[in-house]
C-alpha cells in the first residue's frame, strides 16, 4: 500500500514476465490495486497521548498497540470496495463465482447486511453464523472482507505506526496490532523484516528465531528452496511444525513487495505442506 498504484502496476507487469505461470491471479490482482487507487478512506481518528513510561512498560512486555477488532474502518469506502471487488473476482474462478452469487442474493433480499457484515469483521461468532445459513465458503469471505477493508487498516496503522521504538520490538507478531506475520524478507542489510498479516505494516524481527513459538535452537530452525531460485526460502521449524516464506531482496534485482511475492510463491506454500508444515495464516486462496 506504501507504493503508489504505478508503482504496483510496473511491478505486476514484471513479475508476470518473470513468473508467467502466476500471470492470471497476478493479472486478478493489478484489478484489485486499481480499485485501491480510487479508494480514500476517512478516519475520524484522535490518537491517543500515553506516556512514555507506560509505553516502554508496553513495548517490554510485548503488548501490541490496539486490537484487531479497535481498527477503525471506513464503512462507505469499505462498501463500495467489496462490491467493485465482487464484480471482479465472479472472473476468477468457479468457486469465487458461486459464493459471490450467494452473497449478492442474501444483499437483494436483506437476509444480510454488508454494512454489517463489514463492521463485524473480527467477529468469529458472527461470521460463523454467516458461513452456516448462507453456505459460503469460509476463505472466500474472509477474503472478500479482508480486502475491502484493508485501505481502511493499513491507513489507520499508518497513523499509529510513529508510537513505536521499532528498536525493543524484535516479536514475531506485529507491534501494532499483534497479528501474525504474512511474509519475510531479508534486507539489503540482511537483516530480517516481517509484514503483517492484518495491517501491512513492516517490522524487523530476529534473523534465527520461529516467529510463532519463538524457538531459538539452531538445530531445530532449517529452510529449503525450490530448485533453481534461491531468492525464495521457506523456514521451518520442527519445534513447532509451522512456516514462513522469506524473500532475499539481495538475490533480486528489483525491490520486492511482500504482499506480490507472496502470491508468485504459492508453489512453496503447496511444497511445505507436502512436508507436513503447517502456515499458521492462511493464504487468501485457502492455501
Amino acid at each position: 500500500m506504501n507504493q503508489s498504484y504505478a508503482e504496483k502496476k510496473e511491478l505486476i507487469a514484471l513479475l508476470i514476465r518473470k513468473k508467467p505461470d502466476y500471470a492470471e491471479i497476478l493479472r486478478f490482482y493489478g484489478i484489485i490495486f486499481a480499485l485501491y487507487a480510487t479508494a480514500s478512506p476517512r478516519l475520524n481518528l484522535k490518537l491517543p497521548i500515553v506516556e512514555k513510561p507506560i509505553m516502554d512498560i508496553r513495548e517490554m512486555e510485548g503488548f501490541p498497540l490496539i486490537s484487531r477488532q479497535e481498527f477503525l474502518i471506513d464503512v462507505p469506502s469499505s462498501t463500495a470496495l467489496f462490491e467493485a471487488i465482487c464484480t471482479a473476482s465472479k472472473h476468477a474462478n468457479e468457486k469465487m463465482r458461486i459464493n459471490i452469487q450467494i452473497l449478492e442474493e442474501a444483499f437483494s433480499v436483506n437476509a444480510l447486511r454488508l454494512e454489517d457484515l463489514l463492521k463485524h469483521h473480527e467477529d468469529n461468532t458472527y461470521l460463523d453464523l454467516v458461513l452456516r445459513d448462507f453456505a459460503i465458503d469460509k476463505a472466500v469471505l474472509k477474503f472478500l472482507i479482508h480486502m475491502s477493508i484493508y485501505p481502511s487498516l493499513h491507513a489507520h496503522a499508518e497513523m499509529l505506526k510513529d508510537q513505536i521504538n521499532l528498536k525493543q520490538w524484535l516479536r514475531g507478531y506485529c507491534p501494532i496490532c499483534g497479528s501474525r506475520p504474512l511474509m519475510s524478507e531479508f534486507n539489503a542489510e540482511g537483516l530480517r523484516e516481517y509484514l503483517c498479516s492484518f495491517c501491512g505494516f513492516e517490522w524487523p524481527g530476529e534473523r534465527l528465531k520461529c516467529p510463532f513459538c519463538e524457538n531459538s535452537d539452531h538445530t531445530k530452525l532449517h529452510y529449503f528452496y525450490a530448485e533453481g531460485d534461491e531468492a525464495y526460502r521457506v523456514d521451518i521449524c520442527d519445534a513447532c511444525n509451522q512456516y514462513i516464506k522469506t524473500v532475499d531482496s539481495r538475490k533480486l534485482d528489483y525491490e520486492p513487495d511482500l504482499g506480490m511475492e507472496d502470491i508468485v510463491t504459492i508453489h512453496l506454500d503447496i511444497l511445505a505442506s507436502e512436508k507436513g508444515f503447517k502456515r499458521p495464516v492462511a493464504s487468501p486462496w485457502g492455501i
